[in-house]
């Protein structure tokens, strides 16, 4: 069992709901989580009134999630959530146990957060500004994890690009003569023009490199 289950248990609540127990932090309140979960929606009511697009940091088992998604139905006609969990374990255990009935709830688990930033889609959704929102609970129990994804830099060395990138993709960015990013992003503005979706990629990636994320 990894490190971040190393004491992980599923307790049932006072009011019969799945509750996961993780390294003696409860993800959610043992006597009500839907209460629980409908009063830290609410606290979000601002930004789920204008964005329609949300990380949420942390899923426990879905009850805040879902409370979420109940603000955004009733303020947009189509709206996204985006779960980031690192715990690969207690993803498995919320699938096969409840899961998500709403089609615009996603979960990304991604154990480490430099394969997070390589994912083109997660990159793609990042650049739409959508709000971020933190599980107190679940960030206090991954706390260097969502930490790291908040402040994270992208590197500035092509060749450390190398462990999300395919042989192909190599290839593909060989193509133009740079070192560094910055002069990669300067031959790609000079052409006016992106080759293929790993220079999106960059790019993106380069937006985002001296950002802190902040959660609205």
């Amino acid at each position: 069992m990894e490190e971040r289950n190393s004491r992980y248990e599923l307790q049932q609540s006072r009011n019969g709901l799945t509750v996961p127990v993780i390294n003696e932090v409860f993800l959610h309140s043992i006597y009500n989580p839907i209460k629980e979960a409908e009063a830290f929606a609410e606290t979000h009511s601002k930004s789920l009134a204008y964005k329609d697009k949300i990380i949420v940091l942390g899923l426990g088992f879905g009850y805040h999630v879902e409370q979420l998604a109940k603000i955004l139905n009733r303020n947009h006609n189509s709206f996204e959530i985006l779960i980031v969990e690192p715990n690969s374990k207690l993803v498995d255990d919320f699938i096969s146990t409840r899961g998500f009935e709403d089609k615009n709830i996603k979960i990304i688990n991604a154990p480490n957060v430099t394969d997070l930033f390589g994912s083109l889609d997660f990159v793609s959704y990042l650049m739409q500004k959508p709000a971020i929102i933190k599980h107190d609970a679940s960030f206090i129990l991954n706390q260097e994890y969502y930490t790291q994804l908040l402040s994270y830099q992208a590197p500035k060395q092509i060749n450390q690009f190398g462990t999300i990138l395919s042989e192909n993709s190599k290839n593909l960015f060989s193509e133009r003569s740079a070192n560094t990013v910055n002069d990669y992003i300067d031959s790609i503005k000079s052409e006016k023009s992106i080759r293929n979706r790993n220079e999106f990629l960059l790019l993106a990636i380069n937006e985002i490199r001296t950002t802190t994320v902040q959660g609205k």
